[in-house]
């Protein structure tokens, strides 16, 4: 039988020595953080750009909420964004229903229904503890699509499109506009009551 040839002893002496190379500032801040990345999520990069679209510009890709404080979005939505107040009582029950829920979100800059219902929405996580940077959210062309083709398999007839998802499984959509109201539609999504789109016709 094969066996491994060991070295006869180690010393003190030649085992610092063989360490002295891993124990320098930049060795050790290397792998510091190796080790803080390991145990990070990795976050996929955000891909829309801005594209021209009837005088002015529209994003189209995937980005990130904080994107639409920017010119010219920031127009219609840090207005609505500050104008609106969700129904406390709506969003007490939703901060112990939006526990383990991902939520994306495909929007329009271009569309006035998108303009109304996001900065509406992202003021009911806001309140509700939910972080809006969670959010995937998915900015498309005024034909419902996008270069990389994100919306594949989404079944998008019209945005914005809010879809809720727990532990991968879709639980319920807002399609264009709510039907009672932001916060009372994602309350029955969420609770699991009976609930159907405004494009649900079925």
């Amino acid at each position: 039988m094969k066996h491994l040839t060991l070295p006869r002893m180690v010393t003190r002496n030649s085992l610092a020595r063989a360490l002295t190379p891993l124990l320098t500032p930049t060795y050790l801040l290397l792998a510091a953080c190796t080790v803080l990345l390991a145990g990070c999520k990795a976050q996929p990069a955000h891909t829309a750009v801005r594209m021209p679209d009837q005088g002015t510009e529209i994003l189209v890709g995937t980005a990130a909420i904080d994107s639409l404080h920017a010119q010219p979005f920031a127009g219609w939505y840090e207005p609505n964004l500050a104008a609106y107040e969700p129904d406390p009582e709506k969003i007490a029950e939703l901060e112990d229903l939006l526990e383990g829920i991902d939520i994306t979100l495909f929007m329009g800059t271009w569309c006035e229904d998108s303009q109304r219902e996001v900065p509406r929405f992202v003021k009911i996580l806001e309140k509700a503890g939910y972080p809006a940077d969670e959010v995937e959210l998915i900015t498309m062309t005024r034909e419902k699509d996008t270069p990389q083709g994100y919306e594949e398999g989404f079944g998008i007839i019209n945005v914005p499109t809010f879809i809720f998802y727990r532990d991968g499984e879709e639980l319920g959509r807002i399609v264009e506009y709510p039907i009672e109201g932001l916060e009372t539609d994602m309350v029955k999504i969420l609770s699991g009551a009976p609930y159907r789109h405004a494009y649900d016709w079925d």
